[in-house]
Formats: structure tokens, C-alpha cells, sequence
């Protein structure tokens, strides 16, 4: 059986006008969009794409990486980028295609992932998919001290959505902090894997913590748990962006 050469794409997405990344029946989605322009541009009818991950319906990404196993005899370049970029959708624009390994793969290489959330305290008609309005003002000082609980491997089950099927809830999260900038907020969080939904209920505990609903010291509490009720409301996906992805085998500096 021959192995087919593995490449891998970087792209960055709006995921306003689709139902996620995932391939949905009768839904539009990220994947389908680059499925179709990979198999029209590489005349390769039976191309699937695997993504470095999941991100809900109108979650967008700053930087995502999907692997793809093209047709041997074709010549794979940057001209495969503009090729792609005439065909996909405003919405969607790819960065660069590479050569990697034959087990080099999207989704399970990646050693760390990297989430920002954005509020706003007053409504920009710009911004209307792309951050959270929240007017009241946040304590920073307060959801950053709650953050301090959230660093380490630990069990993020009171963060995950009910009924997610997973092997395990246990992630290990490296970064978790807020900063106050003009006109809102922005929350980072780095860890090696999310749990589904995992971002946003963290980002609505906090939320519920910065209006002074609940000390810092709560957050241990919610972490302790194990029980998704605990949590604070998850904030809504239009907030939400896919920031980075870290790979062994991408320098830092390239990725």
C-alpha cells in the first residue's frame, strides 16, 4: 500500500458564518470549505482533511493547522496557497502549506493550545460576532487570583459540557489570566488539551467572580467539585479565538 506525502496547512478562520470546524450534515462548516477547494485545487476527489481540533459554532481562529495526504504526483507549494485562497471564502485564508512527517499528526502532535477571550464594555459595530459586550465593569484583580486555581494537571470535569463523551478530564493548564484593555477585557489560557465547552464556562465563572457574585477562593471550590452545575454560565462562542498551536516539530518562531 503506498503512503501518500503528509503536509500540513496553517490557516486562520471567522467562524461567524459556520457551525464549527467539523464537517456537519446539511450545515456549513470550516472543513467542508477546505475539503472542497483541496480536492478541486489537487483534482483529488476522496481528500479528507484532519484538523488540530474541534471549536464550536462561531468560534473563530487566529492560527489552526490541519494534515492532509496528497496525491503523490502532485507538486505541493505556495502556489497551492493562492490556488486555495482564490476559491475559499472571505472567511477563511490560508497561511502556508509544509511537508511533515508521516505520523505527523494535527490533532494529536500538538503539545500546547492557546485560547484569548475578548469582552467589551461598549458595543462596536465592528466587533458585533467577534467579542462579548459586557458593560458592567470586572474586578481583574479579583478573576486573576481565581486564576491561580486553574494552573496545574488537574481534573476540569466542572468545566465540561454535560454529556461529552471523553476518555479523560484531566488537563494541564499552564496559562489562565486576564488583562484590562481599552474599551474590555482579555482572558489567556494555555494548556495541553480543553475539555468541550471547556473556555467558555471558565471564562463565565470568572465573569461571576469579577462582578463580585463570588470570592476568588470560589474557584477551588468549583474545581473541586466535578459537577458542571458548580461552574459559572459559559460565555458565549462569538468571544472565543483559537490563538496558537505548538508543535515539536515547528520552530516557535515559525509557528
Amino acid at each position: 500500500m503506498e503512503i501518500l506525502p503528509r503536509y500540513f496547512l496553517q490557516l486562520a478562520y471567522d467562524g461567524t458564518p459556520y457551525r464549527g470546524w467539523q464537517r456537519q450534515p446539511a450545515a456549513p462548516s470550516v472543513q467542508e470549505e477546505l475539503e472542497k477547494a483541496l480536492r478541486i485545487a489537487l483534482h483529488a476527489p476522496d481528500l479528507f482533511v484532519v484538523g488540530c481540533g474541534r471549536t464550536d459554532t462561531g468560534v473563530h481562529a487566529l492560527d489552526y493547522y490541519l494534515h492532509f495526504d496528497a496525491p503523490s504526483d502532485q507538486v505541493i507549494d505556495e502556489r497551492l496557497v493562492y490556488s486555495l485562497n482564490s476559491m475559499l471564502p472571505d472567511s477563511i485564508a490560508v497561511k502556508r502549506v509544509f511537508p511533515v512527517s508521516d505520523d505527523a499528526h494535527a490533532r494529536f502532535s500538538a503539545t500546547e493550545r492557546g485560547y484569548r477571550y475578548l469582552i467589551l464594555r461598549r458595543k462596536d459595530a465592528f466587533m458585533a460576532d467577534r467579542a462579548h459586550v459586557l458593560h458592567p465593569a470586572l474586578d481583574v484583580v479579583a478573576m486573576n487570583s481565581a486564576c491561580v486555581h486553574l494552573i496545574g494537571r488537574q481534573d476540569f470535569s466542572s468545566f465540561c459540557k454535560a454529556g461529552s463523551d471523553v476518555k479523560t478530564t484531566i488537563c494541564d493548564v499552564r496559562l489562565a489570566a486576564w488583562e484590562e484593555i481599552p474599551n474590555g477585557y482579555r482572558f489567556r489560557i494555555r494548556a495541553d488539551r480543553y475539555l468541550r465547552n471547556m473556555v467558555r464556562a471558565i471564562v463565565g465563572t470568572c465573569i461571576r467572580i469579577g462582578k463580585g457574585q463570588a470570592p476568588p477562593e470560589s474557584m477551588r471550590a468549583v474545581i473541586e467539585a466535578h459537577d458542571r452545575s458548580a461552574a459559572g454560565k459559559s460565555a458565549p462562542a462569538r468571544g472565543l479565538y483559537l490563538e496558537h498551536i505548538i508543535y515539536p516539530f515547528i520552530p516557535r518562531n515559525e509557528a
